[in-house]
């Protein structure tokens, strides 16, 4: 039976934020085998009625690794 599919999605400001932070959670992640990514920068406002700030996004798809 296949394992269920997982997303994680990340948003920063900056690329290197960003990849500082893809790192560290596949580092934590393990032999997770990802499925699919996608990436899309967007404007994000922080709160209502303020303006926006630019933003990427990476939404990573993913099944973790099997459990021992």
């Amino acid at each position: 039976m296949p394992r269920p599919m997982k997303v994680k999605i990340f948003m920063e400001a900056t690329a290197s934020a960003l990849e500082e932070q893809i790192n560290a959670w596949l580092g934590r992640l393990g032999s997770a085998s990802i499925i699919k990514t996608e990436t899309v920068v967007t404007a994000v406002a922080e709160r209502p009625n303020e303006g926006t700030h630019p933003r990427i996004v990476v939404t990573v798809w993913y099944e973790p690794p099997a459990a021992n």
